[in-house]
């Protein structure tokens, strides 16, 4: 995919290493380019004003380059390092438009975030405001190897048939078949019984029952095309909180990525994320994918894959 570009910010964080790590994964699977960026004015209450401007922009491009960016060292994927003035929201967002990037990877909080709160404000601007998919890392879990390669082993996909979380599907089969993971497939029902008759009784049981089953059709229609590409597949229904649930399965199966779309509502800049999303992001302790409504339609895919895509759907 000649063009293909990932663009990853950097900052010295063990989670922007990560994110990092992530990047270099998926740009070796693509053949894509890693563009790491830093927003220099993160730094700037660290500048000593005795020192020559470019002095300083070349110790701090210095260390970017050899020491936060060292695994590009070993990268192989092309790949360079761009330091840009200006608030890191507006640095990050601007790079992944003007280098017109497929995925935009980050930490889930830089340098100097309160450790308690999982998902930084930076992260959560970025992902309020991004137009491309936003892979979120949190710091490494325990057992990981930083210096290691990312080894994906299973995904799991949040399903709620609205157009993202279809897009948010085929993106998590595309990095599932290129780094050789397996999905699970999980849609939450807030199941609701026909008639008032309580939780214990026989009809509301049945009726939910039956509701689950016709999830599990459902779903199974919905990844029949992806196991034809030969990556293997689960599907699971479940009732009760979206976002609870998620993360529940989350560790139940054990997932590596959790990947979720997230609807556009159109009103204040916190309900653009969506509580799904933003909750999973912040909560999971594990790496993020989430896929906004306002993103284009993306493809992973390598340079020799000729397969035709699906046709994008018109409804749910």
């Amino acid at each position: 995919m000649d063009g293909t570009r990932i663009v990853v910010a950097v900052d010295g964080s063990d989670t922007a290493q990560e994110a990092l790590r992530w990047a270099v994964a998926l740009a070796e699977a693509l053949g894509a380019e890693v563009v790491a960026v830093h927003a220099v004015g993160l730094l700037e209450a660290l500048h000593d004003p005795g020192m020559p401007e470019h002095a300083w922009r070349a110790g701090l491009r210095d260390v970017v380059e050899t020491t936060w960016c060292a695994p590009l060292a070993k990268a192989r994927c092309p790949h360079r390092v761009e330091l840009r003035d200006g608030h890191p929201v507006d640095v990050v967002l601007g790079a992944a438009d003007d280098e017109h990037a497929v995925l935009l990877a980050m930490g889930s909080r830089g340098v100097g975030a309160n450790p308690a709160m999982a998902l930084g404000s930076t992260s959560l601007r970025v992902l309020q405001a991004a137009r491309v998919p936003v892979l979120v890392v949190p710091d490494p879990r325990e057992g990981a190897s930083p210096a290691g390669r990312v080894a994906l082993r299973h995904i799991l996909v949040g399903l709620d048939r609205s157009e993202p979380s279809f897009a948010a599907l085929e993106l998590a089969s595309d990095v599932a078949d290129l780094l050789g993971g397996s999905l699970s497939v999980l849609e939450v029902i807030d199941y609701v019984p026909p008639f008032p008759l309580g939780p214990s009784t026989a009809v509301t049981g049945k009726g939910e029952e039956r509701a689950l089953e016709r999830v599990v059709a459902f779903l199974e229609s919905e990844v029949r095309d992806i196991r034809t590409r030969g990556v293997g597949v689960q599907v699971i229904a479940r009732s009760g909180d979206p976002a609870p649930t998620l993360l529940e399965i989350a560790d139940d199966v054990d997932a590596d990525l959790v990947v979720v779309g997230t609807r556009g509502r159109g009103g204040p800049a916190e309900l653009l994320l969506g509580s799904v999303a933003r909750t999973v992001a912040d909560r999971a302790r594990r790496p993020t994918l989430v896929v906004p409504a306002t993103a284009r339609p993306i493809r992973l895919r390598r340079s020799d894959d000729r397969s035709e895509p699906r046709q994008s759907r018109t409804s749910p």
